[in-house]
C-alpha cells in the first residue's frame, strides 16, 4: 500500500471509531493511535481518568531538557443524528473523492496528520532541539476535564510547553482566494439558561403569565439587545488584512476603523456571521424545554442560550446585562463547564514567523493574519499558562465545508487531506529545529 492509500485508510478507519461525546467512549480511538505508534517503534503512554476514557501520550526525545513542544489534538466529536446524513457519520465512506463522516474536519483528518508527521521526524532520525510530544486527548467537546484538563495534572512538564500546535484556524478559501488564518484566541465560553414558573393548566384556559410567556419576553429582551462592537487587536488585523482595497456595498474598503465608520460597510460587516461575531459577543438560543402536550399549559419553561464574550470582557459585567434585560420573572442559571478563560497569545514569534513561511513555500504569497476563533478549544489551558499556543490546520476549506463541521456530511477532500499532511510534516520539522521559547 502506497503511503498515500496508507494515510486515506488511517483516516477512513479513525472515523469509523464512534467517539460522540457525550458520552465519549474514546479509548478504542486512543488504542487505534498507540497500535500505530508503537507498530513504527515509538513509545506511549495510555491515561485512563474514567472508564472508557483515555488519552495518548508520546515522546520524542530532544536535545534539551525541559521546555517540550506539543502537537495537541482531541479525538472526541460532536453528536451526528444518522437521519439527517446522506452517508452514515461513521462510515468513513470514500466517495468522489472526499472522506466522509463526523470528524472528517474536527478533528480526526488533524489527528492523523500530527501522528504522520510525528512518526516522519521519528523515521527520518531527526533530533529535536526539545520534546516533540504528540498529545491526543478525550473530552474536548464539552469542557476538556477528563482530557487536557486531567492531562496537565498529570504530566507535570506539560505545564512547561514552550509550545503548542492544535485545531483553530486553517487555509480558507473565498471568491477563488485563500488566505491562511492562525487562531492566537479564542472568545469566552459563558453559557446559561432561563427558567421560569407559573400556573399550569388546560391549554383552552389561558392563564396571565404562564411559564412560556416568561421565558419568551425574557429571550426577545435578550435577542432584541444589540451588543456593541469593540475591537481587539487581533480582529483588527484579521479583518485589514483579509479586506483591505475590497469593495463593499460601493465602497472600497482602507481599514476597519474607517470602514465602521462608513454605514454601508458597517452594515455588510454586520451583515456576515463570521464577521459579526468576530466584533461583539454573540447570545445564542439552542435548547427550549417546555411542555409535552399541545393542549396542556406546561408550569415550567426553559430555554438555554450559548454566549460567547470577546476576550477582554467580564462575565460578571455580562450576566448584570442579562439579569437586567430578563427582569425578575425568570431564574438566571449560569452552565460553565470551563475552569479556564483564555487569554490570547502573542504572534510576534518565531513559531508564527515559521508556521508563515512554511505556508507560503506552500501557497504562494497568500495573507497569512492571526485570528479569533469564536468557539472554544483546548489550548485555553496551555494560554492561560502563558504558553503560546495557536490553531492551525494546513487544510483548505471554503465556507461549505466549514458549515459542514458540526453539521451533516461532514467531509474533507482526499487532496486536501494529504497535502494538509505534507504541510504538517514541513511544520514539525521547522517545531523540531526551534531552540528558545519566544
Amino acid at each position: 500500500m502506497s503511503e498515500k492509500d496508507y494515510a486515506v485508510t488511517l483516516l477512513s478507519d479513525f472515523i469509523k471509531i464512534n467517539t460522540t461525546n457525550p458520552p465519549g467512549n474514546e479509548e478504542e480511538a486512543i488504542v487505534f493511535l498507540d497500535e500505530i505508534l508503537t507498530k513504527e517503534g515509538l513509545e506511549t503512554q495510555i491515561f485512563v481518568p474514567v472508564k472508557k476514557r483515555a488519552n495518548i501520550l508520546s515522546r520524542i526525545k530532544g536535545r534539551q531538557i525541559g521546555k517540550p513542544i506539543i502537537l495537541l489534538s482531541h479525538v472526541d466529536v460532536v453528536p451526528a443524528k444518522i437521519d439527517e446524513w446522506d452517508i452514515h457519520p461513521f462510515s468513513g465512506e470514500i466517495r468522489d473523492g472526499f472522506i466522509y463522516g463526523r470528524g472528517a474536519i474536527d478533528m480526526k483528518s488533524q489527528t492523523i496528520s500530527q501522528l504522520l508527521a510525528f512518526i516522519d521526524l521519528y523515521k527520518k532520525g531527526i533530533v529535536p532541539e526539545r520534546d516533540i510530544i504528540f498529545l491526543a486527548t478525550c473530552d474536548e467537546e464539552v469542557g476538556g476535564k477528563n482530557g487536557v484538563e486531567y492531562m496537565l495534572n498529570e504530566v507535570k512538564d506539560l505545564q512547561e510547553a514552550s509550545f503548542v500546535l492544535s485545531e483553530g484556524g486553517a487555509l480558507i478559501e473565498e471568491d477563488g482566494l485563500i488566505h491562511a488564518q492562525i487562531a492566537v484566541a479564542e472568545k469566552k465560553v459563558s453559557q446559561f439558561m432561563i427558567k421560569a414558573y407559573g400556573q399550569g393548566g388546560h391549554g383552552s384556559i389561558p392563564t396571565k403569565n404562564s411559564a412560556n410567556e416568561k421565558v419568551i419576553k425574557a429571550s426577545y429582551a435578550i435577542l432584541s439587545y444589540k451588543w456593541p462592537i469593540k475591537v481587539t487587536g487581533v480582529v483588527n488585523s484579521y479583518l485589514n488584512g483579509i479586506l483591505k482595497d475590497k469593495v463593499i456595498e460601493g465602497v472600497r474598503f482602507n481599514t476597519l476603523k474607517e470602514g465602521l465608520k462608513n454605514k454601508k460597510i458597517k452594515e455588510a460587516l454586520e451583515a456576515n456571521p463570521l464577521f459579526n461575531a468576530l466584533l461583539r459577543n454573540t447570545v445564542t438560543p439552542t435548547i427550549l424545554k417546555s411542555g409535552e402536550k399541545i393542549n396542556v399549559i406546561p408550569s415550567e419553561a426553559t430555554v438555554y442560550f450559548d454566549a460567547r464574550l470577546l476576550p477582554r470582557e467580564d462575565k460578571e459585567s455580562f450576566f448584570s446585562k442579562i439579569k437586567k434585560l430578563c427582569g425578575e420573572d425568570v431564574e438566571i442559571i449560569r452552565i460553565d463547564n470551563s475552569s479556564a478563560d483564555p487569554k490570547p497569545s502573542p504572534y510576534n514569534t518565531e513559531y508564527f514567523t515559521g508556521i508563515k513561511n512554511i505556508i507560503r513555500r506552500a501557497k504562494g504569497d497568500i495573507p497569512v493574519l492571526p485570528c479569533l476563533l469564536t468557539g472554544a478549544s483546548d489550548l485555553r489551558y496551555f494560554r492561560n499558562l502563558n504558553i503560546p499556543a495557536y490553531g492551525f490546520f494546513p487544510a483548505v476549506f471554503s465556507k461549505d465545508e466549514i458549515m459542514r463541521m458540526h453539521g451533516k456530511n461532514e467531509r474533507i477532500s482526499i487532496e486536501n487531506y494529504l497535502n494538509a499532511i505534507e504541510i504538517t510534516k514541513e511544520i514539525v520539522r521547522f517545531l523540531a529545529s526551534c531552540k528558545d521559547k519566544i
